[in-house]
């Protein structure tokens, strides 16, 4: 009898599972979401934020926050970095732009663009890495013969095919990381493992103190280089703590290594010359407040769209959507817009209320399939 019991109360739970999985996936299918979030860019003749918004029946809607709107023609001249190729087509590029002498090839050559999720971030890892060579001195990038991987002790490069270590090799990068003060273990790292890129920059890595290196290979040797801060490194009177992220870049123009954030959210840009610029700090008022940029990888996503002037930055968090333009050069704050999230269309609203359990196997924090609980 309690057998029968336990198994009906089995098949409950999982009726009620299941009804909490599939009932909010037909609900979807009859109601799909279709709402979009508008690309923003900032306008540095304009001094404001221009977004670009698709309506339902496909057509673009130019409009700042301000609530002013714009013509296609209108959004293209207040922003001649971002729609240089349509300027360039209709002959109304400007020759230059406070003192800077425009052309086509300048104008890409700083187009920097970047964007990840907390979905991208949170993926099952293998633990190999590719360790390119940085000055072969070819236009692509080839791929090596082995891989890399970390141990308490160091690295260890195995070969792909023989499937043994190169223990010459393995002891080579290892030296030199503790040559320059790295204590093992490897606490993060972030390289770009892939050969659609123009250039390496290597990885970025900390070490067990969380100090900040860079490691690459120049012709087949090992190359460290531990990332200061500048403050740190010539006043000694700010100290940035841990960092959580990092982020190998390779932007066509060279000037930056990577970003990286701290465990207090402030967000980094490693310049090529090995130090530390904070991106978005504000020393003063801007639009009557004192904002600062902060960023969490585990509960935003970001967007960086980049020209020759200026960053805008763009932050989805659950509750809002926030807007940031810092300078291309020194990273300052030049302006920034918070807005948030719309309320929420009457369908969902109606399956929020008659479906109070939502059940779902995959969640927008993480690309792992687990069961996720109201997980919109």
């Amino acid at each position: 009898m309690m057998k029968v019991q336990s198994l009906k109360y089995v098949i409950i739970v999982l009726a009620v599972m299941v009804a909490a999985w599939l009932l909010p996936a037909l609900y979807e299918i009859v109601f799909p979401r279709t709402g979009k979030m508008p690309f923003v860019v900032y306008s540095c003749l304009d001094s404001t934020f221009i977004c670009f918004e698709t309506q339902e029946n496909k057509q673009v809607r130019y409009v700042d926050f301000r609530g002013q709107e714009f013509t296609k023609a209108e959004a293209d001249s207040l922003l001649p970095l971002f729609s240089f190729r349509q300027l360039v087509a209709e002959g109304r590029l400007p020759d230059s732009l406070y003192g800077v002498a425009l052309t086509p090839k300048l104008i890409q050559q700083n187009a920097f663009h970047f964007k990840t999720s907390p979905k991208q971030l949170n993926k099952p890892a293998v633990g190999l890495y590719t360790m390119f060579e940085s000055a072969s001195g070819n236009v692509d990038l080839v791929l090596p013969p082995d891989v890399f991987r970390l141990t308490d002790e160091g690295l260890e490069f195995i070969d792909c095919e023989t499937n043994t270590v190169n223990r010459a090799k393995s002891l080579s990068f290892s030296r030199e990381l503790a040559k320059h003060g790295f204590v093992f273990p490897v606490h993060l790292i972030w390289g770009n493992g892939t050969t659609r890129k123009d250039y390496d920059n290597g990885f970025l890595l900390t070490d067990s103190e969380d100090k900040l290196y860079q490691m690459k290979m120049v012709k087949g040797m090992p190359w460290v280089r531990e990332i200061l801060n500048e403050k740190i490194s010539k006043c000694g009177n700010e100290k940035i703590g841990k960092w959580k992220q990092l982020f190998t870049l390779e932007p066509a123009n060279r000037k930056l290594i990577g970003l990286v954030v701290s465990e207090d959210n402030r967000l980094f840009a490693v310049r090529s010359d090995g130090q530390l610029a904070e991106i978005g700090k504000n020393d003063q008022m801007v639009n009557d407040q004192m904002v600062n940029l902060l960023y969490d990888p585990q509960q935003m996503q970001i967007s960086i769209v980049g020209d020759l002037f200026h960053w805008t930055i763009t932050e989805y968090t659950v509750t809002d959507s926030r807007y940031y333009a810092v300078d291309a050069n020194d990273f300052h704050l030049v302006a920034a817009e918070t807005v948030p999230d719309p309320e929420l269309p009457l369908s969902q609203r109606i399956e929020r209320w008659i479906l109070p359990i939502r059940l779902r196997f995959t969640s927008w924090q993480t690309q792992m399939v687990k069961p996720n609980i109201n997980d919109d």
